[in-house]
């Protein structure tokens, strides 16, 4: 396990020779966390030429000798903040160049950095530790579907409970305590639950709307599993006569699986995001597909690259992401179907794959 950070923390030394950077500071804890393993929510890490330092204070000291076996510790006394304590690591007698992640420090904390070490050069990085999540390992892969398999454990749970006297609060309360139950650590991010025409919000809040009288019911819910995230969207059917449905249903379920055939290595991210969209448009729902295609996840649920029109970054192996299309329609409701995707080196795969999602399998008549 810890070699396995060190090399990533390698692969950030060798960032810093391109950036011509004496150390870098690491403030993000999500980043801290990806390239120490320590889970607590007060950290830095130090990362310079011969060595590294993760920073945090005596209320994690058990924590640190767990989770950072053969890592260099600096704990803060109660007095000292995390600015102070970075001061006395870089000393106020030597200099050089110190990267910090422009998009984590406030520019109250790089004031007072300045201060600290005036002899240093602070220069800010972005994306530096971000880039490197972008591929994941085998580990990580494992551990997301891992956390899809709670989800969709969870999701079999509230399927199997759902009656007209249910409240879209109701499942989204069950839902959550069902992920836990199944072995998650938590939910990935609040879920959404829109029934009827409330399917129609894609980001919309669950609220006291019942079953009864609804054709359909949106999910969309994922959880997290040794800090790694799943994120799914399944449409429940309750009418499975209604024609309209139906049509809206099987366009998206089409463009998501034309975008899924169309992952490879080298192609862009628009040109993925372009695929499922050309499909919603020629059936005439393109006006109503008003969002991304889909995005990357891992220690986050929103992470880079994404899948959409503006982004162009180029798919390599070992990349995660969503694709979830979707269509929209107010006044009747909304149908989004999403899967979690892996790229390969020929193509990808669907690490969801498991999870039904025809239209005629998602009919729970109630």
């Amino acid at each position: 396990m810890n070699s396995r950070f060190l090399i990533r923390r390698n692969k950030i030394r060798r960032s810093m020779i391109r950036w011509q950077l004496d150390a870098v500071l690491i403030s993000n804890p999500v980043n801290v966390r990806y390239l120490t393993g320590f889970t607590g929510n007060d950290s830095y890490l130090m990362i310079k030429r011969s060595g590294d330092i993760i920073l945090s204070d005596p209320r994690f000291t058990i924590q640190m000798e767990e989770e950072c076996s053969g890592l260099d510790v600096y704990l803060r006394s109660v007095n000292e903040s995390m600015i102070q304590a970075v001061g006395q690591i870089l000393g106020k007698t030597t200099s050089g160049a110190l990267g910090i992640e422009a998009e984590s420090i406030t520019l109250g904390k790089y004031d007072r950095l300045t201060q600290i070490i005036p002899s240093w050069k602070i220069v800010a990085t972005k994306n530096i530790v971000e880039e490197l999540r972008q591929i994941k390992d085998s580990n990580e892969i494992q551990l997301i579907r891992k956390a899809i398999d709670t989800a969709y454990r969870a999701f079999l749970d509230i399927r199997s409970s759902l009656v007209p006297e249910r409240s879209e609060t109701d499942i989204r309360n069950e839902l959550e305590y069902r992920m836990r139950l199944n072995g998650a650590e938590d939910k990935s991010f609040p879920s959404i639950i829109g029934a009827g025409s409330r399917a129609a919000l894609p980001h919309g809040s669950p609220g006291s709307l019942k079953l009864a009288g609804q054709s359909h019911l949106l999910i969309d819910w994922g959880t997290i599993f040794n800090g790694y995230m799943s994120d799914l969207t399944r449409v429940v059917i309750f009418q499975k006569k209604d024609k309209k449905l139906r049509t809206i249903y099987e366009t998206v379920l089409k463009a998501q699986e034309a975008a899924i055939k169309a992952v490879k290595p080298g192609k862009g991210c628009n040109e993925i995001d372009a695929v499922a969209r050309s499909v919603i448009s020629d059936a005439g729902f393109g006006k109503y597909f008003d969002h991304g295609l889909g995005h990357s996840f891992g220690l986050e649920i929103h992470e880079s690259p994404r899948f959409s029109g503006g982004d162009h970054t180029i798919l390599k192996p070992g990349m995660v992401l969503t694709v979830e299309p979707g269509i929209y329609i107010k006044d009747w409701g909304g149908v989004r179907i999403e899967d979690d995707i892996t790229v390969t080196k020929t193509g990808c795969e669907v690490l969801s794959r498991f999870v039904p999602k025809s239209f005629d399998e998602m009919i729970c008549l109630i």
